[in-house]
């Protein structure tokens, strides 16, 4: 049917919410950076599907309540790129002079459970669960993101926000496409209630854990030559990074677990799937022979009946 398309539209995403810790009080003990990292891809997608619906010359403010540039900065700048000039960011700077903000960011560090990273290059075969949309890069460091609006509670005595007003101007791209998760590990998960398996596409598990391996061992002995150069600092840092290929190469031996118990099941699902298929194709053409040789036999008992008129009128 027809897409409804909107004029207005409020793309509050659910996010780590750490922006509210001032009533929530709790947030702060249950924080992690493991928090914001995981509702990325969710939020980009939330928003990507937003500007799908929105009508050119509409616009849409994408909003949190977090200061995390992840949930926040990155998600805009990756609408920016994905959009090709569709999309504008606008500068409301005269709008509420008397609300108090922050400029946005234009560049930002994305930090796993154990280390910081400053490219997508540096985190891909290391980073725990990290997505590349998340990276600031130089094409998004050209963006106006600086239009953004962070609002700190300190600042008019409120919560933490994040916004950002967005207007369509002209029709996003025919591919505009929800973020790929090829870079994550394979899997085969267990899908709903009847136990139904899916196979999630991505990298090799197996050459992860391989990647993991020697970026632990190279970390490690940077760690054992900072120690004897008594560099303390640098070996702290090396040892992040060890454990972070261990946690990264952790991921990918849960990943092949998973393909190794399930994937003989997933085979003999994917094997009854086929022959159902088969099997309703095959009831199909069936239904079509039949009716053919129904249509057919009709066709000759028209025609004969035919003949026999033309007959009686000889008569």
């Amino acid at each position: 049917g027809e897409v409804m398309l909107f004029d207005r539209i409020l793309c509050d995403v659910p996010c780590s919410g750490d922006g509210t810790m001032r009533k929530a009080p709790d947030i702060w003990r249950r924080w992690s950076v493991n928090n914001g990292d995981g509702l990325h891809n969710m939020q980009l997608r939330i928003a990507l599907h937003a500007v799908r619906l929105l009508k050119v010359g509409g616009r849409m403010v994408y909003s949190t309540c977090t200061p995390n540039p992840i949930e926040d900065e990155a998600v805009v700048a990756e609408l920016l790129v994905r959009c090709g000039g569709a999309l504008q960011l606008l500068d409301v700077s005269e709008q509420l002079p008397a609300l108090r903000r922050c400029p946005g960011k234009r560049k930002w560090l994305v930090r796993d459970k154990h280390q910081w990273y400053s490219t997508w290059q540096e985190a891909e075969k290391v980073g725990f669960k990290l997505d590349p949309s998340m990276f600031s890069t130089p094409e998004k460091e050209q963006l106006p993101l600086e239009r953004c609006m962070r609002i700190l509670p300190h600042h008019q005595d409120t919560g933490g926000f994040f916004v950002a007003v967005l207007q369509k101007v002209a029709e996003t791209p025919a591919d505009l496409a929800d973020p790929s998760l090829t870079h994550r590990f394979t899997r085969i998960i267990t899908a709903g209630y009847d136990g139904r398996l899916i196979k999630i596409e991505g990298a090799d598990p197996h050459q992860g854990a391989e990647d993991a391996a020697a970026y632990a061992l190279e970390a490690a002995e940077r760690a054992i030559a900072a120690l004897e150069a008594g560099d303390a600092a640098a070996a702290s840092k090396a040892a992040d990074a060890a454990a972070a290929a261990a946690s990264r190469g952790g991921l990918a031996q849960d990943a092949a677990t998973e393909i190794y118990k399930n994937q003989r099941r997933y085979d003999a699902q994917e094997a009854r799937k086929q022959q159902q298929l088969a099997k309703q194709q095959q009831r199909q053409q069936d239904q079509q022979d039949a009716a053919a040789a129904e249509a057919d036999e009709a066709a000759v008992a028209a025609a004969a009946d035919a003949e026999a008129m033309e007959g009686v009128e000889e008569a």
